[in-house]
């Protein structure tokens, strides 16, 4: 795959030829609308949250995957690299931008209790708050054509999904005559962390050097360790899906500047995040 999130290289076909067309939008804007309904079921993500996100990108582009826009702003969501979404190339390819509006989506509290048009205003902090609202009738009108839709992956990575995005600052290894048991990925104060899999919280507050961490186990003796966080949104003894937001990045603890220090244990040994990752099929670098 092309890219990090399990949404690399993702086609999908709205099902049925009635569905091709809708609202008078034609077959590409239904492909898109039908990516951004796979990427959401994917995500576990509501159907609510799908119509939140297909509103969104109504208004944005039209559904039109667009490579310019208000001053930085590219893709399905006009979503801008200068306020971290994510590089151009990223931000272009839809099912990339569409993870990144849900990711935001599950992070606000209590979207589902929002009206659609303030849920998609609050992820896309719109100049123009207003103008959702005329895009949610048709939006639910889409989401109803495309129910069905099916895609195809040419990639898979076993449910492994990257935690976070961001720039990988600091690799596993020597650092001088320390050792770097994971990998740094910066990113902004807040940036949704995610579950890297599914599995069990086994901690979840203060950890000495970490600040605030959660460490989780998955399946095949694999734990997983989130660091330096602001503040986590699970508890212990929890179970977590792949994807689900566990915590925000912080820089608590023993940290260089805000990042998510991402660690990955088999049976008890620390191995390189990166590796782990390529082995299946993933890149959490670019």
């Amino acid at each position: 795959g092309s890219s990090s999130s399990a949404g690399g290289g993702m086609n999908c076909a709205p099902a049925g030829a009635s569905a091709t067309s809708a609202a008078g939008y034609g077959p590409q804007e239904m492909g898109n609308a039908a990516t951004i309904v796979a990427v959401g079921k994917r995500m576990n993500v509501p159907e609510q949250g799908w119509v939140v996100a297909v509103a969104a990108a109504l208004t944005e582009s039209r559904l039109q995957n667009l490579n310019y826009g208000d001053r930085d702003s590219v893709g399905l969501f006009q979503q801008r690299p200068s306020q971290g979404w994510g590089t151009v190339a990223q931000i272009m390819d839809p099912a990339y931008s569409s993870e990144q509006f849900y990711r935001h989506l599950l992070a606000l509290p209590n979207w589902q209790n929002m009206p659609v048009t303030v849920a998609a205003q609050t992820v896309q902090r719109s100049g123009f708050p207003d103008r959702y609202a005329k895009f949610e009738p048709t939006a639910r009108q889409i989401v109803g054509a495309i129910q069905g839709a099916t895609c195809t992956t040419n990639a898979t990575t076993g449910g492994w999904t990257t935690p976070t995005s961001g720039t990988c600052t600091s690799r596993f290894g020597y650092r001088g005559n320390e050792f770097h048991k994971g990998l740094d990925i910066a990113a902004p104060i807040g940036t949704p962390i995610l579950a890297a899999n599914s599995g069990t919280v086994i901690s979840s507050g203060p950890a000495s050097g970490y600040g605030l961490w959660v460490r989780i186990q998955h399946a095949d003796g694999i734990v997983t360790i989130y660091g330096h966080n602001d503040h986590n949104l699970v508890r212990e003894g929890q179970l977590v899906q792949a994807g689900q937001p566990i915590a925000a990045v912080g820089n608590r603890g023993a940290a260089t500047g805000a990042h998510l220090h991402l660690q990955i244990e088999a049976n008890g040994q620390p191995v390189d995040p990166v590796e782990f990752y390529r082995q299946r099929g993933g890149q959490l670098c670019r």
